[in-house]
């Protein structure tokens, strides 16, 4: 492991995210705090006045949804009452709130795409036209003005809890899934359901298990990753079709039946990593489906809850139940 952070007893992290810089790692805890971090020295960023005088960022019930903007100056999280904010990370002070995101706990968020050319006014612009994608345990998708501070459109059609969801990248398509274990694909404009994909689906019977991630992969803009909780993943393209299926290496140890957890895409676009409930990391290469064991991380069993991403680095930091946050690095994956 490169570091670990530790968390104070009765505070334990539910979500994680690397700045666009990679500067930051940001954690979301049970008891509300939002907090940015030196990934490689496992201590508090000291460069933020508001961290050094102990008055972090901090929502009203536990944080369980974070993502950055594009820039890296606004820092969203969603929260266990249904509620979002918006935060400055400069200043640590609130730049907009949405009180009634959802009716549950928010799962997950995530800012629209955005295009920088150099010019300060142009990308302000921008900034202040993004949008900001939420999913829920209320079984909805969301998109919310950053600059109105409303709720623009409703995506309704899973039958269970939102896990995941993601623009493309030019934001004419949204992508969910859900633990109905359906990955939809929405159009953005109109919130209208294109296609409702079970991956894998003439492989299971009656059942599907939850999907719980969909990723893009860059340099594809039209494919992309699906982690469901069992010992498969799946590439498929902006239409729903199926394009690939990564196997976990020994799926079936010992009578016990592994599943993967969480998932990444390396920066590069060229790997896909997963973490297994027996805290191993699998590593597939995207193109060719070849796969091997990246790591035996040093996390209890089943203990791990989430992952996030360097941006540019083979860096991974792990959610896990013990109040920790490990953060991980190897060769050859980019």
């Amino acid at each position: 492991m490169l570091a670990t952070i530790k968390l104070p007893k009765k505070q334990h992290p539910n979500s994680v995210a690397f700045s666009p810089s990679g500067g930051y790692l940001a954690t979301g805890s049970t008891d509300g705090f939002i907090e940015l971090w030196n990934f490689r020295t496992g201590k508090l960023a000291t460069d933020l006045a508001y961290q050094n005088d102990g008055t972090p960022m901090m929502m009203e019930e536990s944080v369980t949804a974070l993502a950055f903007s594009s820039s890296g100056e606004l820092v969203c999280s969603g929260a266990k009452n249904g509620k979002i904010k918006v935060w400055k990370v400069k200043s640590g002070s609130s730049y907009k709130r949405f009180s009634a995101a959802h009716s549950q706990s928010v799962s997950c968020v995530c800012f629209s795409n955005q295009t920088t050319n150099g010019d300060d006014d142009d990308n302000t612009q921008q900034q202040q036209q993004q949008q900001i994608l939420s999913g829920g345990v209320d079984n909805i998708v969301r998109i919310h003005g950053l600059k109105s501070g409303k709720m623009l459109k409703e995506f309704r059609g899973h039958s269970a809890a939102v896990t995941s969801a993601i623009f493309n990248h030019d934001n004419t398509r949204v992508l969910s899934t859900s633990e109905d274990g359906t990955v939809r694909i929405w159009d953005t404009s109109s919130a209208v359901c294109l296609h409702a994909v079970v991956p894998g689906s003439e492989d299971l019977g009656l059942s599907a298990p939850p999907a719980h991630t969909v990723l893009a992969i860059p340099g594809k803009p039209t494919e992309f990753i699906v982690c469901t909780k069992s010992p498969k993943m799946y590439v498929i393209d902006i239409n729903g079709s199926l394009k690939n299926t990564f196997t976990r290496l020994n799926e079936e140890e010992d009578g016990h039946r592994e599943e993967f957890l969480a998932a990444v895409v390396s920066p590069g676009g060229k790997f896909v990593l997963a973490v297994s409930d027996s805290s191993t990391l699998h590593c597939f290469s995207i193109d060719t489906g070849n796969a091997h064991v990246a790591a035996h991380l040093s996390i209890r069993p089943g203990c791990v809850t989430g992952i996030a991403q360097h941006p540019s680095l083979n860096v991974s930091a792990f959610i896990s139940n013990d109040r920790s946050v490990p953060v991980w690095t190897g060769d050859n994956v980019d």
